[in-house]
């Protein structure tokens, strides 16, 4: 797939531009033009930067890369990005508006349906990451590695699960957890990084039928579920 295959058509808008936004005291045509172009090469890059991600690591990628992708001089990425980084964090901004509500489905965890339940919110965070694993992956990386534009895009989206599992554990488990047990939310942060990094051992696609995708997720369910409720 080129680039040019994920962009929109023309006539067709760009993705949240609302139709173009008149700006007072020009013509409203001209300025509705101007705004489409300018997002247009805006979600070109970020594209581009998308793209390239598949191929490369963000240390080896440059911003000739990308506006080579992209089609543009690179003096028009600097119009709309600082540097690389910031072109990945619009990545991954664009990446969380397609993020599942999994903090709201761990509160409707329910004791009834509790495996099932487990269940379908572990398929459905592993399907997310399949679906954006190099950029969610060097998030990731970036944020170990100190920096801390990376480590806020990654706690905003695992801080809210961790407090709805938090939650969740401390319900079901009400007075079983005592002075002396691990603190609710110290659990749930662990489920919830091993999680992470299930998706990362998957892709390595370990050998053996005890290790297949099915038998992890059924085993990253079983955690879940004995650790919001022991049996």
């Amino acid at each position: 797939m080129s680039l040019d295959d994920t962009l929109p058509k023309p006539g067709e808008g760009v993705r949240g531009d609302g139709g173009g936004v008149p700006v007072r005291g020009r013509p409203n045509g001209a300025s509705r033009s101007r705004r489409m172009k300018s997002e247009l090469t805006h979600e070109k890059l970020r594209r581009a930067t998308a793209l390239l991600l598949e191929q490369k690591p963000l240390r080896e990628l440059k911003v000739a890369d990308i506006t080579g992708l992209a089609a543009v001089s690179p003096s028009t990425f600097y119009i709309y990005f600082a540097d690389v980084s910031e072109a990945v964090l619009a990545v991954l901004a664009e990446v969380y508006k397609d993020l599942p509500d999994f903090p709201g489905m761990i509160r409707g965890f329910a004791r009834e349906t509790l495996k099932e339940d487990v269940q379908a919110y572990v398929r459905s965070y592993l399907t997310f990451w399949d679906d954006h694993y190099a950029v969610l992956r060097l998030r990731n990386l970036a944020a170990e590695e100190g920096d801390v534009r990376f480590r806020a895009s990654r706690d905003s989206a695992f801080q809210p699960m961790a407090a709805a599992l938090a939650e969740k554990i401390a319900v079901f488990r009400g007075e079983e957890l005592g002075e002396d047990d691990v603190p609710a939310l110290a659990a749930a942060v662990v489920a919830i990084g091993a999680l992470e990094r299930l998706t990362a051992v998957i892709r390595m696609k370990p050998k053996g039928k005890e290790v297949t995708r099915a038998k992890l997720l059924d085993a990253a369910t079983l955690m879940f579920r004995d650790m919001i409720e022991p049996r």
